[in-house]
Order: structure tokens, then sequence, then C-alpha cells
């Protein structure tokens, strides 16, 4: 009893901390409305050693007794246990109810804990067995995982369609197109006009795109047209994804006359354009690959801090036409390029050179020709540029 009474104080002060740091906040209480990326409830029935069904002692808020063991063996585990820090956050005072909980090292953690995964309900109970059940089939074929919870997406359940959009918006971007009617456009319209879902608003934008409807068009295209005109940047990633990927045509002669040319946008606008462009070039239309390496190039006059990332797609697309634009980025880097993203642009430079035809295939005036000089020539005084970068802050003035 004194352990309980001890716990007890504890989650007192516990409750009034978070009442003080949430002090004129709104919850809307539910995991639809947590951002994204997060850890799903999946990832803890999967990886924890221990899943078991508890019940919640009505005198002691928050301790439980382990009623079913779902997975793993109990054995050598208190069958009484205080949750701390549950998972999923809910009202839980004197409530004789049944929650299902894991137990196990997470977060680099040597102990094991306790967490809550969620309510032991009609409808989540037995998702969480057939979940329990899947881990070796997911395991050998990840992308079950997401097509399996794509088809909860519409569930009456709260806690199960929670989960499933967590779920399915991990997935990547190939993986999400499959996903064209899990639920209706009607659906995805009314959806996104609901602030309280925002942060689910990409991926009903990304399920949206794959309609064959003009109204749907219209509203994405309109969408970006309207945050070109106000300099807004909320969710213009998935916006001008979804509209590359129904009028890639017009999409990239909008992108060309209102963020590429013109006055200087700003770098968030500009970010969520190369996060567009890089999605497609990755996992949608790859096709455009040379379309979004001519971006890219725009991207970098303006934008140079942005190097690292487009030089970590062209690598991976063995994309070299942008050396020459590489070049003035590593001669005059940036002050927030630190040596590590120096050395990677160092490296696309090195391969770019390797990739050139040898200097006596070109005509000797041939600008090929002095590229490649001038980058042989950077890649034998980067390494001394960047031991320099490296010397001066820690250099000792002489009296």
């Amino acid at each position: 009893m004194n352990r309980k009474r001890t716990a007890l104080a504890r989650m007192g002060l516990l409750a009034l901390a978070s009442l003080l740091l949430n002090a004129g906040s709104r919850s809307h209480g539910c995991l639809i409305c947590l951002p994204v990326p997060t850890t799903s409830p999946a990832d803890y029935l999967l990886d924890s050693d221990l899943v078991v069904i508890a019940r919640e002692d009505p005198g002691a808020p928050y301790w439980l007794r382990i009623v079913k063991v779902l997975k793993g063996d109990a054995s050598g585990v208190e069958r009484e246990f205080f949750l701390e820090g549950p998972l999923q956050p809910g009202p839980s005072l004197n409530r004789n109810r049944e929650v299902i909980c894991a137990y196990g090292s997470r977060e680099g953690r040597s102990q094991p804990e306790w967490a809550r995964v969620g309510d032991a309900d009609v409808a989540f109970t037995p998702l969480v067995d057939e979940i329990l059940k899947r881990r070796q089939q997911w395991k050998a074929d990840p992308k079950e995982r997401a097509s399996f919870f794509a088809e909860y997406l519409g569930h009456r359940n709260q806690q199960v369609r929670a989960l499933a959009h967590l779920e399915v918006a991990r997935a990547p971007y190939d993986q999400i197109r499959e996903f064209a009617g899990a639920l209706s456009h009607q659906e995805l319209r009314t959806s996104l006009q609901n602030f309280r879902l925002t942060d689910w608003h990409p991926l009903y934008i990304l399920l949206l795109a794959q309609s064959d409807e003009d109204i749907d068009h219209q509203l994405i295209a309109g969408k970006v047209r309207a945050a070109a005109e106000s300099g807004r940047n909320l969710h213009l990633a998935a916006w001008l994804t979804g509209w590359i990927e129904f009028d890639s045509d017009a999409a990239f002669d909008f992108l060309q006359g209102n963020y590429l040319s013109g006055p200087a946008r700003d770098a968030a606008e500009i970010r969520a354009l190369s996060l567009a462009l890089s999605v497609h070039g990755n996992r949608g239309h790859q096709y455009l690959r040379p379309r979004i390496t001519q971006a890219y190039q725009k991207i970098l006059e303006r934008h140079p801090t942005m190097a690292t990332g487009i030089v970590t797609d062209l690598m991976a697309w063995e994309q070299w036409d942008l050396a020459e634009a590489i070049v003035p980025i590593i001669s005059d880097p940036p002050p927030s390029l630190d040596q590590a993203s120096l050395l990677q642009l160092q490296a696309y430079l090195r391969k770019a050179a390797e990739k050139s035809p040898a200097p006596g295939a070109l005509p000797e005036s041939g600008s090929r020709r002095v590229l490649l000089l001038i980058l042989l020539a950077l890649l034998t005084a980067i390494p001394v540029g960047l031991s320099l970068r490296r010397w001066k802050p820690g250099r000792v003035v002489s009296p």
C-alpha cells in the first residue's frame, strides 16, 4: 500500500506539471491529431517482449493488474504495475476498465518499462491480435504492413482509424499511390476542410491526387496557385506533389514561372518545392528526373544551403550535369554547410569528374574539358580548404 501511495503522489505531481505546461492550449484528445512522424502503437506491440491486457484499479488510478497475456511470458514480471507515462494519454481516473500495455526496452533505454498502447475495446483488441500474428510476415515483406492498415483508414473505431492513418502515412509515396480508393473522394474533400485533422492533410492530399475527377484536380492546382500568391507554405509540398502527379506539364510550367524565376521566394517555400520534386524523382514520376534536375539547378543558384539534399538525389539518380553548379558552392560555402556536407558535395564532384570523358576525347577548347580541369583542381584543393575551416576557429592570436 505504501508503494501505491508513493506512486499516486508522483502521479499527482506529473498531472500538475502537465496542466501547467498545457495551460491555454486545447487538446483534441485523439491520436488522429498527433503530428507525423511519430512512433506507432504497432511498433510497441511488435517490438516489446510482453503484451498484456490489464485492468485498472478503481481506487488507485494508473495502477494496473495483468489479466491476460497476448504475447510473451509474464513470469518474472510483477502482475501489478504503475503506468507512469502512457503512450496514449486519456481520462483514466477511478475507472475499472481494461487497457492493452506493452513491456520492453525502447529508445535505447536499458531498463524495460510499461507503455499503454490503447483501450481493450471490441474493435481494437482483435486488431492487436491480428498485428501480433503478422509479425513474421511483415518482417519478410514490410510493404504488406501498410497495405494491411490501408483497409482500416475509414474504420468507425477511433483507435483503429488513428493507428491506420499513422501506419499508412509512414509508407513511401509509391505505395501510398496504390491506396487510391481506400477513402472516397468525398471523404477526402470533407477531411481536408476539417482543421482538426490538419496533421493528416498531407496524406489526404496525396490520396486525392489519384482521383480522375476534374473537381479534385482543380482543388489541388488551385491550392498551389493560392499558396504562390499568398506566400504560404502549409502543406505546400503535398499540394505540389499532387499537382505533378496528374498534370506534370502544367505544374512545372507554373513552378518555373512562379517559384524558380522572378523575385526570390522564402526558403520554406523552396524547401517544400524541393521536397515535392524529390518525392517524384525517387518514388513517383521518375521519368521527370531531367526536368527535376533543371529545377534543382535553379534552386542551387539562389539557395545553395539546399545543396546537400539535392546532391543526395543526383547521386542516387546518377545525374552529373550539375557539377558546374556545385563548384561555386564549394569554393565559397555558406556558413551553415558543415564539413560533412562539404565532403558530400566533394564526393559528387569526384564522381562527376570520373563520369566525364577523358581529356583527349574532348575538343581542346571544349567547355567540358575546362570544367573537368576545374573539378580536378578543386578535388585537390578542397581537403586543404576544409582543414583551414577546421583550424580557424581554434587559432590562437599572438599578443
